[in-house]
């Protein structure tokens, strides 16, 4: 009890002591912000601020001032280890160890001039301003020590109610009466409506989509600044009238269309003829016209459109093969209402070879050298089909905790793929909207030799489409995949294994899988002006059902073999979902919970060993060993990765991440999680899942991480412990109760999620 009293006494004095060794003359250290305060003016009515919860969030967010040694929140303030280290080696040299030491591994003290809580006060005032809630006022004080050094902040602010819109007209003058139409049109579609709160970021968006409208109807010469919205806030009851319009004594050929009048097309500083030949060409290569001209959308004889000019340059730049697109405009002469296109491009090299040695690492749980070779080349037959070979060898040797247990592994990987636009889908839902959409054909082979067990060699053969319906969502649609494994040998352990399993048996046998599968990905994780970035990735396979329908059944086996090779029949459903948590520009909570279901029915009684879940290594729970535990509570006392696979997996992870500096980070994480069987196998006890008892029957690991940043890569060192682990049945889950040193380093790359 007096030692733990002594670290907390220390732990006190260090950090009331620190900080104000080096302030600069007249400055006070910023400690935190004690109070933050939102009040409601009161009126005779009843009324509430809409959307109150991410209004508040936002204005604490730019509250957000962490002092020196906080960990995240900014009335939380422990020992401030950077700000001891910055005073300990200060000095006014411009090198040397302690500039270093200090530029490195210090870090200033934070004052309250830096942190201004006079401008953050304002910043709020007009941020609810901005919300419509004109006449905010915002306070603080700054609560200094006896000796001024250091000072808390205390912010307050009184939040009247929002005006809302009485009316929203669009007034149009006598010479701009050709335009009218258009607005009719675009009221629409417009944002603002008679009702509700003022919102200045509303109206910004209102101005860019209103001259965008412009633009896409044919009226080039318009510009957002013209666009004028006036307010009058006069009319009483917190109510506001909005009128909309363009500027006055604007020339009359702003309210004329403009149709495109010529088009020239420049590849490589060549301009391209019309003549009868079927492709444009250059020195280094050709394409095929009628692809390009479908990728231009601005065409002789139709009104400018923006849409269509910013379309064709996404179209030119995302078919891979050309750098440098623009599509630029000028008015022709003597013509105002025409324009003339002009669109031009930069080839890209069209074939690249490279090569490369290094150490590799796989988050499975294994570490050892690598060689590898790429191959790719642009435009291979003329309509923008790009092929890319990679090739890897390998010799991997396990890490982790249960690394006794795990084989070594050799082999390689040949990967190619050949992708191209597609231009006319032959399904509706498959659009440009966002992107363009391609089409491609992929070639895997892999051949895996685990020592102790097997040597495998897998292919598959898949094709199908990729598309965007947002700036955020991406779908991939593989209309058929095919899949072939075999077991080319194994040892007499892998053999006794399977005699003695099955179940086991079954899944590793030589199959056959063909299908279709679906994946849709959400991709939100910019933090850049916000708090929370989230990502989501979902997979559905199904597998089998159309060989099933062409296929008849052995009548002595049962079992249907088209080819004289047992097929699969499966349907199999996985997930990936991850939030990040801004808490400040030096610290992140991250947070990622992925799993996963897969069933065989019809012509198979258990899931391709292929296509089970498996848990652990580097990336998931760490330190153990991936394919070294599970499934459920099944214990497996004399071989790994084999045996350890599984028909669901469920998996949560949590790491808060803080920024020492420049390139050094560190960590604290903590990862959950299991893989069960759906039924029950007499070869593997326990194993089946439990579904009242999930969070019971799964691994729970806690550790600590360093991440160095050296800019192309993160390398990372985790040292964690297994704390919990549902396979001893029978009690002494917990580690202090095990007493088994389930613990270790665990070495990887990147960051873990």
């Amino acid at each position: 009890m007096k030692q733990i009293f002594s670290i907390f006494l220390l732990l006190y004095l260090l950090s009331s002591c620190s900080g104000t060794r080096h302030l600069p003359e007249g400055e006070s250290l910023y400690i935190g912000t004690r109070q933050m305060k939102f009040n409601k003016v009161e009126y005779n009515e009843v009324w509430k601020i809409n959307e109150a919860g991410r209004k508040r969030t936002e204005a604490y967010y730019n509250l957000w001032d962490l002092p020196n040694g906080s960990f995240g929140f900014p009335s939380f303030r422990l020992v401030p280890g950077r700000l001891l280290m910055y005073n300990w080696f200060y000095t006014e040299k411009d090198k040397g160890f302690s500039r270093w030491m200090m530029n490195n591994f210090g870090e200033p003290p934070v004052t309250i001039s830096k942190i201004n809580p006079a401008l953050k006060a304002g910043k709020i005032r007009n941020m609810y301003e901005n919300w419509g809630h004109f006449g905010t006022t915002a306070n603080y004080q700054v609560k200094y020590n006896k000796k001024g050094t250091k000072g808390r902040v205390y912010y307050q602010f009184l939040i009247p109610k929002s005006y809302t819109y009485r009316t929203i007209d669009y007034i149009v003058d006598s010479v701009q009466l050709p335009i009218q139409e258009s607005i009719l049109d675009y009221k629409k579609t417009s944002l603002l409506f008679a009702g509700d709160e003022f919102s200045l970021d509303k109206i910004r968006t209102e101005k860019n989509n209103l001259i965008n409208h412009f633009h896409n109807q044919g009226y080039y010469f318009l510009r957002e600044k013209e666009i004028v919205i006036m307010a009058d806030t006069t009319v009483g009851n917190r109510q506001i009238d909005l009128r909309i319009r363009l500027s006055e004594n604007l020339p009359a050929v702003y309210f004329n269309k403009q149709r495109i009048n010529n088009q020239v097309i420049t590849i490589d500083s060549i301009v391209q003829n019309n003549d009868e030949d079927r492709y444009y060409r250059w020195p280094e290569g050709k394409i095929k016209k009628s692809l390009l001209d479908s990728l231009i959308l601005v065409r002789h004889g139709d009104y400018y459109s923006f849409t269509k000019v910013r379309t064709s340059i996404r179209n030119l730049s995302e078919i891979g093969m050309f750098s440098k697109p623009l599509v630029s405009m000028s008015v022709a002469d003597n013509d105002s209402t025409k324009l003339n296109s002009q669109v031009s491009v930069q080839p890209m090299d069209a074939t690249t070879l490279g090569v490369n040695a290094k150490a590799n690492y796989k988050n499975i749980g294994y570490v050892g050298p690598s060689l590898g070779a790429s191959f790719n080349q642009l435009n291979l037959f003329g309509g923008a089909e790009n092929l890319s070979v990679d090739l890897d060898a390998y010799y991997d040797f396990p890490i982790g905790v249960f690394k006794e247990r795990v084989s070594k592994a050799s082999g390689f990987t040949i990967n190619s793929t050949l992708s191209a636009p597609l231009v006319k889908s032959p399904f509706k839902f498959i659009r440009q909207t966002y992107s363009l959409p391609k089409k491609f054909v992929s070639l895997r082979m892999e051949l895996d030799d685990r020592k102790d067990y097997f040597r495998l060699v897998g292919w598959n053969a898949s094709t199908g489409f990729i598309w965007s319906t947002s700036l955020k969502v991406t779908h991939k649609l593989n209309i058929l995949s095919a899949t072939y494994s075999n077991i080319l040998n194994s040892t007499p352990k892998f053999d006794s294994i399977t005699a003695d399993n099955p179940s086991l048996a079954v899944s590793l046998t030589d199959q056959f899988i063909i299908g279709s599968n679906y994946s849709i990905r959400y991709d939100n994780l910019s933090l850049e002006n916000k708090i929370i970035g989230t990502y989501f990735e979902g997979k559905i396979e199904l597998d089998g059902n159309l060989l099933s329908l062409i296929s008849k059944k052995d009548p002595e086996t049962g079992v249907k073999e088209p080819f004289g090779i047992p097929f699969s029949q499966l349907v199999q459903i996985s997930y990936d979902f991850r939030a990040y948590l801004k808490i400040s520009e030096s610290s992140m909570l991250a947070f990622r919970h992925t799993g996963g279901i897969g069933v065989a029915y019809g012509n198979s009684t258990q899931m391709p060993y292929i296509n089970q879940f498996f848990i652990g290594g580097a990336n998931s729970l760490r330190p153990i060993n991936a394919r070294s535990v599970g499934p459920g509570r099944y214990l497996e006392l004399n071989e790994g990765e084999v045996n350890q696979v599984g028909d669901i997996k469920l998996e949560w992870n949590l790491e808060y991440r803080l920024k020492l500096g420049p390139r050094l980070n560190l960590a604290a994480w903590s990862d959950m999680g299991n893989i069960w069987l759906l039924n029950p196998d007499p070869n593997r006890p326990y194993a089946e899942i439990r579904w009242n008892k999930i969070f019971q029957d799964s691994f729970l690991t806690s550790g600590v991480g360093v991440r160095l940043d050296i800019g192309f890569l993160t390398m990372r060192l985790d040292y964690g412990a297994v704390l919990y682990a549902p396979i001893f049945v029978d009690g002494s889950k917990w580690i202090w109760e095990n007493k088994l040193p389930l613990w270790g380093a665990v070495v990887g790359f990147g960051l873990p999620f």
